[in-house]
C-alpha cells in the first residue's frame, strides 16, 4: 500500500488475498474450494435492508461436509 493510500481506497483484490480466502475456506470445509467471484462490499452503514439482504444471502448457501 501507497503511503498515500488509505484502506477505504484499496479496492483491488489480490492473488494473495484470494489464496488466503480459499485457504480459510479450505481449512473450514476440510475440502478444496474454487472461489468463483469476490468482491468488495462497500460499507453504506447498516441499515436494516443491506442486513436482512445479507441475512437472506447467506442462509441461501447450505454446506454439506462428509466426514
Amino acid at each position: 500500500m501507497n503511503e498515500q493510500e488509505t484502506p477505504e481506497q484499496e479496492t483491488e483484490i489480490t492473488p494473495e488475498l484470494l489464496i488466503i480466502m480459499s485457504a480459510s475456506i479450505a481449512a473450514y470445509l476440510g475440502k478444496n474450494v474454487r472461489i468463483r467471484r469476490a468482491r468488495f462490499i462497500s460499507d453504506q452503514g447498516q441499515s436494516s435492508w443491506s442486513q436482512q439482504g445479507r441475512v437472506s444471502i447467506q442462509s441461501s448457501h447450505t454446506f454439506s461436509v462428509n466426514k
